[in-house]
Formats: structure tokens, C-alpha cells, sequence
């Protein structure tokens, strides 16, 4: 009876090891899948929290952007975040949508001063 035991056992542990051996790949694959798009989340929220930190701090003493872009690029450094061409274009890219925000905000303000009338051909 004890034989039967130890053979039960031994394939008990056979099946958990093969069924680990299987999964573990694909659970690797999984987390980092998670920790890159984690990661990519955290990276775009420094940029973007960074860029507009710059936009507050610099925009009427930086019209080129040189100062704001060069302040961005030191905070993320002071993290210790390479500072490679993803990076860059990431700032670039946080940098365009502020740029898009205050257009936007600027037509509003327009459109409520003149209380919605057209100039022009409207």
C-alpha cells in the first residue's frame, strides 16, 4: 500500500513540475508585458508632468522652447532616466498636446469674449 502511495506521489509532483514547467513561460510573458506598459504609464506621466512643469516656469522667458526642453531633460535625468530618442520624442509628443491644449483653450476664450459672434465671413 505504501508503494502505491509513493508511485501516486511521484506522479503527483511529476504533474505539478510539467504543469509549472509550461505555464512559467507564459506567465513571464505576462509580467513583463505588464511591467513594460507599466513602466511606458509612469515614463509618460514624468514627461508630461515635466513638460508642463517647464511650460509654467519658462514660457514667457523661453519663446524657442530651449530652456523648457533642456529643463525636462534634467529633471528626468535627476530620476535617472536615460535620456534617449524614445525619450525625446515622448517629450515632443507631451509637448504637442499641451501646445493643442492651449489652442483649444484659446479658441474658447475667444468664442466667450465675443459672446459666439463670427468676424468675418461667418
Amino acid at each position: 500500500m505504501n508503494d502505491l502511495y509513493e508511485i501516486i506521489g511521484t506522479l503527483l509532483a511529476m504533474f505539478l513540475l510539467w504543469l509549472l514547467g509550461s505555464f512559467m513561460p507564459k506567465v513571464k510573458a505576462w509580467l513583463e508585458a505588464c511591467t513594460s506598459k507599466t513602466t511606458y504609464d509612469r515614463l509618460m506621466t514624468l514627461v508630461t508632468s515635466f513638460a508642463r512643469a517647464a511650460e509654467q516656469l519658462y514660457h514667457d522667458q523661453d519663446p524657442a522652447g530651449t530652456l523648457r526642453k533642456k529643463f525636462v531633460q534634467e529633471q528626468l535625468t535627476l530620476l535617472g532616466i536615460e535620456i534617449t530618442e524614445a525619450v525625446l520624442n515622448l517629450i515632443e509628443g507631451a509637448v504637442w498636446e499641451i501646445n493643442t491644449e492651449n489652442k483649444k483653450a484659446l479658441v474658447r476664450t475667444k468664442e466667450i469674449v465675443s459672446g459666439g459672434v463670427c468676424n468675418g465671413n461667418g
